[in-house]
């Protein structure tokens, strides 16, 4: 197998690669780099390396879910593509159209690329598939466990087996399909996501705890905001909370949701996840300014606080009351006011501050669990963000754990593997 790393591959964001099996082309994954506002991925250099002539060379784009940083410039396709397969899942297709259309509502830069007339363009071409039957190879697809929709994908050819994992995590979701690593063949070639590579988060199940046991003290006297990102965050969040009502663990008050959450979770009711119910309020319009401080629970995009999004006009009152507090549950980029607020301590506010890790990305013993039960030949680290350094030493440790009888690659963007 042939790889080339067009960009996600030693940093997060922007996941896009090429693959070619003999004389099959395969792009998986074309996201957008949020660091990268109003730029796709460097897919010019395709052409340039003579990879391809245009974009209707390949055999197939594979998109493994719907968050942007893998989806987003999907609509590059359009340009000489148009007659190349998308292969994705069904919620997959409805929930990415719905977050590239709705994504101005997040105030968030690089959404300028998008426009209208493309997005449902190229939404319209896809035909969902569980797989794919060809004479000379075939592709399978696997829960991923990351979110709603998310698929690991296995390429067969008579000569290798590839399995792209793309995000995924072993841990036990609410809203998102376990792995059935019964199911999966050992590979030739793993190309494995690095999110938590040399991270060990704590226990999911004791980090729900610490965060129901959180919540039970914020809502015994205030408002407990959770600004959570609209696609998966929102809707675990919310299923923990309510379960963790029914169960007595948490105290029962009104849970609200709003801003682009309301319209994702709306789409997870439609794809059989009962995220709104009657314990679910969908916030009114402008509810932010007429809300008072009496306890309840408000989960509402964005994640990261981002500037005049919904989460950031509530964020405005909340933390003006000693009693309310502003807890996160997601990754905040150095450049938002999440982090300013979570780390640098910047604007003025009463309320208290917390952080839980929801990760749905799985961890390092995560990942080390899939390889030892995978055992493939080869394993290519994307999707991370490691010091050279840290690779090296984490290799030695790979290899003192696996032996050498399973080689490690840790490309660049830009690099070339014959694998």
């Amino acid at each position: 197998m042939y790889f080339y790393g067009i960009s996600g591959s030693n940093k997060i964001g922007g996941s896009s690669y090429f693959i070619k099996m003999g004389d099959r082309k395969f792009l998986l994954d074309m996201g957008l780099d949020p660091n990268l506002p109003g730029s796709y991925p460097k897919y010019e250099n395709l052409y340039r390396k003579k990879l391809l002539t245009s974009m209707g060379d390949l055999d197939g784009v594979i998109i493994s879910h719907a968050h942007l940083d893998h989806i987003g410039s999907l609509p590059y396709m359009l340009k000489e593509g148009k007659k190349v397969p998308i292969l994705t899942s069904n919620a997959t297709k409805i929930l990415g159209k719905t977050l590239l259309l709705s994504a101005p509502k997040e105030s968030d830069e690089y959404i300028e690329i998008f426009k209208k007339d493309e997005i449902e363009s190229i939404f319209s071409l896809i035909n969902p598939t569980e797989g794919v039957i060809e004479k000379d190879y075939q592709i399978n697809f696997y829960d991923s466990g990351h979110i709603l929709g998310s698929k690991m994908t296995e390429i067969v050819t008579k000569d290798e087996r590839v399995l792209y994992t793309g995000d995924f995590s072993l841990k036990n979701m609410i809203t998102a399909k376990k792995i059935p690593l019964a199911s999966i063949q050992s590979p030739d070639i793993l190309l494995c996501e690095g999110t938590n590579l040399t991270k060990n988060l704590n226990s999911y199940i004791n980090e729900r705890l610490g965060f129901i046991r959180y919540a039970n003290k914020v809502v015994a006297n205030g408002v407990l905001l959770i600004p959570a990102f609209a696609l998966g965050r929102t809707q675990e969040v919310v299923c923990l909370l309510k379960n963790a009502m029914k169960s007595q663990l948490l105290k029962r008050v009104p849970i609200y949701v709003d801003g682009l959450s309301i319209e994702i979770s709306q789409l997870y009711n439609q794809l059989g996840i009962n995220v709104l119910d009657e314990d679910v309020k969908i916030a009114s319009k402008r509810f932010y300014e007429t809300m008072d401080n009496s306890p309840k629970i408000i989960v509402c995009s964005s994640g990261m606080l981002l500037q005049n999004s919904k989460s950031y006009l509530y964020a405005q009152k909340v933390l003006k009351n000693e009693n309310n507090s502003v807890t996160f549950v997601g990754y905040q980029d150095k450049k938002t006011p999440g982090f300013k607020l979570l780390y640098q301590k910047k604007f003025n506010f009463k309320a208290n501050i917390n952080r839980f890790s929801f990760s749905a990305h799985g961890d390092e013993n995560e990942i080390f669990q899939l390889i030892d039960r995978l055992k493939p030949k080869k394993v290519v680290f994307l999707h991370r963000n490691l010091k050279e350094d840290e690779e090296r030493e984490l290799e030695k440790r790979l290899v003192k754990i696996f032996g050498k009888n399973i080689k490690f690659y840790f490309p660049k963007d830009g690099e070339e593997l014959n694998l």
